[in-house]
């Protein structure tokens, strides 16, 4: 299966879901402390138990791409990345 071509730099959207939204905005502003990104509020789920968020920012390699996933997926916060 061929990856789609990706031009970088680029915006890049990371989907973070959890259970509260404080705890994902912490994370957020600890992963990119000298980094822009705007982090906006995205989705709540039916029974209100998760809550997702938009996380954007520019990336400026496929490393820093997998990188920031990377740390984001290890956060225990965070349920899932979309």
């Amino acid at each position: 299966m061929n990856q789609p071509k990706i031009d970088y730099p680029c915006e890049w959207e990371y989907r973070i879901i959890g259970l509260d939204e404080e705890e994902l905005r912490k994370i957020a502003s600890e992963i990119f402390r000298t980094k822009q990104y705007t982090l906006s509020f995205s989705n709540i789920s039916k029974k209100g138990k998760y809550i997702s968020l938009s996380l954007k920012t520019i990336v400026a390699t496929e490393k820093e791409r997998n990188d920031i996933y990377t740390f984001l997926r290890k956060a225990p916060a965070i349920k899932s990345i979309v």
